[in-house]
């Protein structure tokens, strides 16, 4: 404690050199200035320390006692201040940047979603932005829970969210809705019907009245297993048909590539542009903005200024990076990797197995065209309720 109190009030190390420096000793007990430290050099000459608002009172009393008083060092006091005082822009700056992050953390720059499965980070930004969150908004005079129930009245798709705000970041956890299962009843009256058109292979009927058979062909819509049970003696009674259908179909698929296109073959140079966004708008470092940069591969690289998990300012720093390449006109159609593409689209869009398949390829216009012809085998029983539409009712329970 003592060490930072002489250090604020400043302190020098004087030599005081003379016939007789004890009666300068003597002189400073009498004024009541503080020594200490005191060294004996040799019989004409001591050193002392002092504190350097006293520094007068002692070279006067040098004076007294006609002995000469040399300044060997100071500490703290006005080297402090003066240090201070060159450096007062520094203070003025450092004081500047803590009030505008102080300001700043009251402001939305960065907004980071959670969550989403179906839903994209555009569709979720778009609403948050009609709920009054977006970049730049002042987020105390945001209510959590009003936000939360205008996100679910713009995107049903939410099941539940919330806004946490950190620093100037606000970060949406988003919970998706659970899509509701299919409610089966058994009391239901119900048909099993077409989803495609083919011939009929296999027909396994767990309740209802089945109107076809295996070899037939049907239509897609077309009526396969009745709900309605017809009696001789009593009324109609109606149930919930439940069948497998298993059917042959041939399914079609075609693609399109052009013969030749235009593809890279060496660079011939790269360079960068620079800009700044700060909150909401943009200064461009470069000139000629709308200048055509076609044959031009651009890479943008957004650095935002902040402490990741801390805090965000609204100051991007933008790198556009753009390379050119020599061009030339090539062959760009191969058939393989298109029926390779057209067999794996064919597996994801149906329900079941593919018996054969063939493929067609032909050159016409500068267009190659290659076309999947298939022989498919699925279930292709579709449920339906019996309606008034469909010229029966449901059975009185």
């Amino acid at each position: 404690m003592r060490k930072i109190y002489d250090r604020l009030r400043g302190t020098a190390r004087a030599e005081i050199c003379g016939a007789f420096p004890e009666a300068v000793l003597n002189a400073c007990a009498l004024g009541s200035v503080v020594l200490w430290g005191l060294e004996c050099v040799n019989e004409y000459t001591i050193r002392v320390s002092v504190h350097e608002n006293e520094l007068d009172a002692l070279r006067a009393a040098a004076q007294e006692g006609m002995c000469e008083l040399s300044v060997l060092e100071k500490t703290g006091g006005s080297k402090n201040r003066a240090f201070i005082v060159r450096r007062a822009w520094l203070l003025i700056s450092a004081l500047a940047v803590a009030l505008l992050l102080a300001a700043s953390s009251l402001f939305i720059w960065q907004i980071d979603i959670r969550g989403c499965r179906t839903l994209t980070e555009g569709q979720v930004l778009r609403a948050l932005s009609d709920c009054g969150v977006s970049r730049g908004c002042f987020w105390p005079s945001l209510s959590a829970d009003l936000v939360r129930s205008r996100m679910m009245t713009l995107l049903p798709q939410i099941g539940w969210m919330t806004v946490n705000v950190s620093g100037s970041r606000a970060i949406v956890l988003v919970s998706e809705r659970e899509e509701k299962p299919e409610i089966y009843l058994e009391s239901a009256a119900a048909d099993i019907v077409a989803g495609r058109t083919g011939i009929v292979t296999q027909l396994s009927v767990l309740s209802g009245r089945p109107l076809v058979s295996p070899g037939q062909s049907v239509l897609e819509g077309e009526t396969l297993v009745s709900g309605v049970m017809e009696s001789l003696s009593n009324p109609p009674r109606y149930v919930c048909a439940r069948a497998r259908v298993m059917a042959v179909y041939r399914d079609e698929i075609p693609a399109v590539c052009p013969l030749e296109q235009t593809l890279k073959t060496e660079k011939k140079g790269s360079w960068s542009r620079f800009a700044l966004k700060i909150g909401k708008n943009r200064i461009n470092f470069y000139f000629s903005g709308g200048k055509d940069i076609d044959g031009c591969d651009k890479i943008v690289h957004e650095y935002n200024l902040g402490v990741e998990g801390l805090f965000a300012l609204p100051v991007t720093i933008v790198r556009e990076e753009l390379q050119r390449w020599e061009t030339a006109p090539g062959s760009a159609a191969d058939a393989e990797p298109m029926k390779r593409r057209l067999y794996e689209a064919l597996c994801a869009r149906i329900d079941g197995e593919i018996v054969t398949a063939d493929y067609s390829v032909a050159e016409t216009g500068g267009l190659l065209c290659v076309t999947l012809r298939a022989r498919c085998r699925e279930n292709i029983a579709r449920s339906t309720d019996i309606t008034e539409e469909t010229g029966a009712l449901r059975a009185p329970s």
